[in-house]
């Protein structure tokens, strides 16, 4: 057999100059081609292109990806090159981690096929004079694999290749890892932890690969893409983000068109790009689609509303399976369009005029307004690493900037106070925002400390759960907090109706009739989701939803507190008017139409049954509270 050994010198010196490995993958390997449903050379399109460079130039990528985009395959491809061409003094480890034992070993598969096409000639100068044709690939596995089983493989050049299911053990026994790959990352549970356990086992120089479709905005995959955009920040993470779009891969954009709704007509209009043959294939064109994205045009082809069909024009699919959103790609309680209206429309920087001195916490949106009623609701952390308390102060008067009548948030806390400290805190604010209506989550006793602060402090003025309102409330054993006379107890003790509660906080979220002004706020929105069989509002796995839960409490105090108010105004009014006009309760430099907010200039209030109550024992469900000057 002759065999020229020049042009096998400078092939592999093509390979190895090569640091894409683009060369090598286009000329030596084949791979699937679903679409032809038969095996063909891998001629990789222009975006997998740029995938291979920025793997042979940076040490950790992520990739978003839409489904069947061909990233693991390439990026498989990419590893057996690096695997072939390694030195036996500096061999390569490879560490996939998936989700499942299953999809880390269609890793390690992918890339064994590869290798195994590789000619022999590849492999070195020991079978240069073998008995086998060098020329071409072995004709059996274990000619280059000492090992090769559905979880670890070992190459006779020492590299090796080990597949895990995710979890905390994902890294136990594997050292010098030089390729770390995350599959399907956005779908690991307790990704973040399986991260960290895992980072150690990279060598200096090792590499991270992180490939997924998105999930929603998980912990893992979506945080490290966004922070790879944010290159040049303190919070860049030095991963290098390449973003990869159904509409860039030549098998799936053939009579690719754009559509948009006119703003001013409402009527469909479609804009088709110029096809180069009666096949439908189009120019590679990344700017000009760029720009027609940012001018809200949206792509479409035969093929991407097949899959749409395929879907069942499943919106959260679609946006997971084709559009790479990590908007809308999880099973969120509110709708991703109605968090983007309200962080368009609503969301705002603090003032920074109004700060705490004592909590750099604390955001301030608007100080408190003469006259304003307003409610102070508390989520109490149980004290542990990860969690916070909440505190949020809502303006049930406020003023919108069209000069409409709204519910806003005006102060938000978020930090790691507990006990006696956001109590003391909680007092402070609520004195200074007119004696507000506080509402303290008491549920397994997490606030009871902050209520017993507060009442040693004198705050008067706690929302206290009412035992004859079976519907809403429920009754504990808390006798260190002090239950009145009429079986009233301080705090909001009612977990029996938390999905009524945090139903009715996502409605008021998405018809606007709450203004959302933290950022914090949103960010947890975005990833409060439907958990479980039995659709279960929670949080998603490493997330928190502190804030959510705090504001969702004090809207559903409220607004059950009005409806009631609402059925009573009317005859309290009438008999305030009578009571302040015989008896002369009120003094008689009051002014109805601004007053300032002091305990003395709190208006009496009266129940259902017309007995004097004390106006800051305001109990929900049986008496009205309010504000002088308000009614």
């Amino acid at each position: 057999m002759l065999i020229d050994y020049q042009f096998l010198a400078e092939e592999y010196a093509k390979c190895y100059i090569d640091k894409s490995r683009v060369y090598m993958i286009q000329n030596y390997l084949k791979t699937y081609d679903a679409t032809q449903k038969k095996e063909v050379p891998f001629k990789l399109f222009p975006r997998q292109q740029d995938l291979c460079i920025t793997l042979g130039d940076a040490s950790n990528v992520v990739t978003t990806k839409p489904r069947q985009a061909g990233i693991t395959t390439t990026s498989g491809a990419f590893i057996a090159c690096e695997m072939v061409l390694a030195d036996k003094s500096s061999p390569q480890t490879v560490l996939a981690i998936g989700n499942t034992l299953d999809l880390a070993q269609q890793m390690l598969f992918k890339i064994r096929d590869f290798l195994l096409q590789f000619p022999l000639w590849m492999w070195g100068d020991e079978f240069m004079n073998s008995e086998y044709d060098i020329t071409k690939p072995p004709e059996n596995k274990n000619i280059i694999f000492d090992v090769c089983n559905g979880k670890e493989i070992k190459v006779k050049n020492g590299c090796k290749i080990v597949a895990r299911s995710s979890g905390p053990d994902a890294s136990r026994g594997v050292g010098g890892v030089t390729w770390l790959i995350f599959d399907e990352a956005a779908f690991i549970e307790n990704g973040k932890d399986v991260y960290a356990s895992a980072l150690p086992t990279v060598s200096t120089g090792g590499h991270i690969i992180m490939i997924s479709t998105p999930n929603g905005k998980d912990q893992l995959y979506y945080e490290t893409s966004r922070k790879a955009k944010l290159k040049g920040s303190s919070e860049w993470n030095s991963f290098e983000l390449i973003e990869l779009k159904w509409f860039q891969d030549p098998r799936y954009n053939k009579f690719l068109e754009w559509y948009r709704k006119n703003s001013e007509t409402n009527e469909i209009e479609i804009e088709k790009e110029n096809y180069l043959d009666n096949e439908g294939n189009v120019e590679y064109s990344p700017e000009k689609w760029d720009k027609r994205e940012k001018d809200g045009w949206k792509p479409r082809s035969p093929w991407y509303i097949k899959m749409c069909q395929q879907f069942n024009n499943d919106e959260q699919k679609i946006a997971q399976e084709l559009d790479v959103s990590f908007l809308g790609s999880a099973s969120n309680v509110v709708a991703p369009e109605y968090i983007e209206m309200q962080e368009r429309l609503n969301v705002k920087d603090p003032n920074p005029n109004y700060k705490d001195p004592l909590s750099e916490d604390t955001w301030v949106w608007k100080m408190p307004i003469e006259g304003h009623r307003y409610i102070l609701s508390i989520d109490c952390s149980r004290g542990d690493a990860a969690d916070r308390t909440a505190l949020e102060v809502i303006d049930m008067d406020a003023i919108d900037d069209n000069g409409m009548p709204c519910i806003e948030q005006v102060l938000e806390y978020h930090g790691k106070k507990t006990g006696d400290d956001i109590g003391e805190m909680a007092y402070h604010y609520g004195k200074m925002y007119g004696d507000a209506f506080i509402v303290v989550d008491a549920i397994g006793g997490t606030g009871d400390a902050c209520l017993l602060t507060l009442m040693r402090l004198g705050y008067t003025n706690l929302y206290y759960d009412d035992p004859t309102l079976k519907t809403y409330t429920i009754q504990r054993e808390a006798s260190s907090l002090g239950v009145t006379s009429d079986g009233k107890l301080p705090g909001f003790h009612s977990s029996s109706v938390r999905f009524q509660m945090l139903t009715h906080f996502a409605h008021m979220v998405k018809t606007n009739a709450f203004k959302i002004r933290s950022k914090r706020v949103i960010t947890e929105l975005d990833t409060w989701i439907y958990k479980g069989d039995a659709g279960r509002i929670d949080h998603m796995d490493g997330c928190h939803d502190d804030t959510l839960t705090c504001l969702a409490m004090a809207l559903f105090v409220m607004q059950f507190s009005l409806e009631r108010l609402q059925k009573a105004k009317a005859a309290d009014a009438a008999i305030l008017n009578a009571w302040t006009t015989s008896n002369n309760i009120i003094p008689s430099n009051y002014n109805r139409n601004s007053i300032s907010i002091q305990p003395n200039n709190v208006m009496p209030f009266y129940s259902n049954n017309n007995s004097y109550k004390n106006p800051y024992q305001t109990v929900i469900g049986d008496c009205m509270w309010l504000f002088a000057g308000k009614y």
